[in-house]
């Protein structure tokens, strides 16, 4: 079957919890939690609206994709229960092929519990139940996937998770195209163990967190701006690199030019899935046409400020149309 791009990895329910109870505490001592989220011990702090949305990468991405008129399909792992049933009738209203979804006898469908603070609009935590998700495996055959030209790679928590990337890239080899933007699971295994896949890596997305970790696993340093964060990952192997760093904007790096895009103007409402929509803007404008990092830099923070004045990662992805007139 043709396709224009394949999303590989996580597929998860979103429970969306807002507070006006929480703190923002500083934590500067910790350069890769510097910030975090605090409750009163031992009080029951009140939630007044609670939101069930679909999320995961993988997911997320395949409807940014889809609406952005990539052919896409998606390959990840639900459980065989009523939020996969759910997440399965999303992927299909928004034109997504799932004929390589798999589907979990024994284990339920993952959740996300995310708890976000009203009084910061940027501030949430996400409490992630894998679930189906950790018994994914990547299974296809050639024939399936002919003609795809990219793979998307998100969030891969499975126990066997060297095993599914290796399969991965080493099933895309040169003629399929990769944007990869790895989980927790993988930047705490740190660079030695994603060197090789790196190395085959074309766009390579990641956020300032991310982005040091993932540097300072290879080297200790005390110079961890973003630009000096692009040129070390670029060593590291990938073509293209991008580091968002939240409010301010985003950077990317080609290895001749390091790009900068300040964010759109938006109302922040929540900012569950501005990654994904960021990411999946990113990779669709560089689908078509490959040389503009800038362009590409410039949907992607288009796409996200319409995400993050909606509660949920998908409502407010854009379609190539309205990226297009908002530019």
């Amino acid at each position: 079957m043709k396709y224009d791009i394949l999303t590989i990895g996580g597929v998860m329910r979103d429970i969306i919890f807002l507070t006006t109870e929480g703190l923002v505490i500083k934590n500067p001592k910790d350069v890769l939690r510097q910030k975090l989220i605090g409750f009163e011990l031992g009080a029951k702090i009140y939630v007044k609206k609670v939101y069930f949305e679909p999320g995961g990468g993988a997911s997320n991405t395949a409807v940014g994709f889809s609406k952005l008129g990539l052919k896409t399909a998606i390959m990840g792992r639900v459980g065989q229960d009523r939020e996969g049933d759910q997440l399965i009738k999303g992927f299909k209203k928004n034109k997504i092929d799932i004929h390589l979804m798999q589907f979990d006898k024994k284990i339920s469908t993952g959740f996300s519990f995310i708890i976000g603070l009203k009084n910061k609009k940027r501030a949430h935590s996400i409490f992630a139940y894998r679930g189906s998700n950790d018994s994914f495996i990547f299974k296809v055959n050639a024939t399936d996937l002919k003609n795809v030209k990219w793979f998307y790679v998100s969030s891969i928590s499975s126990p066997n998770w060297p095993n599914v990337l290796n399969k991965v890239f080493s099933f895309a080899k040169k003629e399929i195209k990769i944007a990869w933007n790895p989980s927790n699971v993988q930047l705490k295994a740190g660079y030695k163990k994603l060197s090789k896949n790196l190395k085959k890596t074309n766009v390579l997305i990641l956020n300032e967190d991310e982005a040091r970790e993932l540097v300072l696993s290879k080297k200790k340093s005390k110079n961890l701006d973003v630009k000096y964060l692009l040129k070390e990952i670029k060593k590291m192997g990938p073509n293209i690199i991008a580091i968002t760093v939240g409010k301010k904007g985003v950077y990317a790096y080609d290895g001749q030019k390091i790009y900068y895009q300040k964010s759109a103007l938006a109302k922040v409402i929540n900012t569950t899935g501005a990654g994904d929509s960021f990411s999946a803007a990113f990779v669709a404008s560089l689908f078509y046409q490959p040389e503009n990092i800038k362009k590409a830099l410039k949907w992607g923070v288009l796409n996200s400020a319409s995400v993050i004045d909606k509660i949920g990662a998908q409502k407010g992805l854009l379609t190539k149309k309205q990226i297009c007139l908002r530019q």
